[in-house]
């Protein structure tokens, strides 16, 4: 038992080592000299302009983010639902699967006076549009592809991991549900004496999300605002790729980008390092791109799109540090 729970306390510290051993192993085979020549013939003109498309995706996605706080009664102002947003992204790019993102809550809660299930809700709700677009993207791009293309090793097992996905996505929006599932853990780890909060907080989580749902009008406002985010964010892929003079099809960039992203979401990896430059390895192989310009555009567009955008929330987290208790829990 004792061997078994090092094991575990362990784990969250050896997968990223995973992804980071892919990494290194992928590197080596599509040579790092082949790689740096992809690099250094970026135009640094074209260059330039990504931190524009960089700033449009940070405020669509705050805008978004206040979008949802506003739904549930919870006041709170673009420029700041921005800033948080970075410091949420910044934490998500340096934990698996992105969990990190969860920490706009704890701000959020610290901002307001707000319970802090309604404000994990807005983290959730927010989330959840983004995996529901990437997992309908994602599927109908793997079939398209697979159609136009080459069929998708184990195209089927995609499919169903996805719908599988969508699934526990869906069940965890039903109070009923989920109290039934969660009741037994909840008993066997939570103390006594913090039950109560807990049924609070969980009480708190399911009356916002009902509150929330209550408009379908919020339902096409937060389509809009979704795609309006993963168009910028393609831009950005169609533009670091021209910025790398990399011959790929816009088109096909559009294609195939929803399953890259899905893979970075497998939670062996941190910023989907390793797993993303192997999908784009075989992405790009089909269309007659070597694996150095592959690996080149995966790696100028975790540079760009994911750590710059990091950097800043990483300055923004040092401006506004993490209060962990909210004001009125530690007086």
């Amino acid at each position: 038992m004792r061997h078994r729970d090092s094991i575990k306390r362990l784990l969250p510290w050896l997968m990223p080592l995973f992804g980071l051993a892919v990494f290194v192993v992928v590197v080596q085979r599509a040579g790092p000299g082949r790689i740096a020549a992809v690099l250094t013939q970026a135009d640094p003109v074209k260059l330039a302009l990504a931190p524009v498309i960089l700033a449009a995706i940070a405020v669509v996605r705050g805008l978004r983010w206040q979008y949802v706080a506003n739904a549930v009664g919870i006041r709170y102002s673009l420029w700041r639902a921005t800033q948080i947003w970075l410091i949420g992204f910044f934490a998500s790019a340096v934990t698996p699967a992105k969990a990190g993102d969860a920490l706009r809550a704890v701000y959020l809660r610290n901002d307001t006076g707000r319970p802090l299930g309604e404000c994990f809700l807005t983290v959730f709700l927010d989330r959840l549009w983004d995996l529901g677009f990437v997992l309908v993207t994602g599927v109908v791009s793997a079939l398209v592809f697979s159609h136009r293309y080459i069929a998708i090793p184990s195209v089927s097992l995609f499919v169903a991991g996805a719908v599988f996905i969508a699934a526990a996505a869906a069940l965890m929006t039903h109070r009923r549900a989920m109290r039934v599932l969660l009741k037994p853990v909840v008993s066997l780890l939570t103390p006594p004496r913090h039950r109560g909060s807990m049924s609070a907080g969980f009480n708190t989580f399911y009356d916002a999300l009902r509150a929330f749902n209550s408009s379908k009008r919020r339902a096409l406002t937060m389509t809009l605002l979704t795609l309006a985010g993963w168009a910028l964010i393609f831009a950005l892929a169609i533009h670091i790729a021209r910025t790398l003079a990399i011959p790929v099809d816009w088109k096909y960039l559009v294609l195939i980008m929803p399953i890259v992203t899905l893979v970075e979401l497998i939670p062996f990896t941190v910023s989907g390092l390793g797993t993303r430059e192997a999908t784009v390895i075989y992405f790009f192989s089909i269309v007659g791109l070597d694996s150095a310009q592959a690996v080149g555009f995966s790696i100028a567009y975790l540079l760009v799109g994911t750590y710059l955008t990091a950097l800043v929330g990483l300055a923004l987290w040092v401006r506004y540090p993490t209060r962990w208790r909210a004001a009125q829990e530690a007086t």
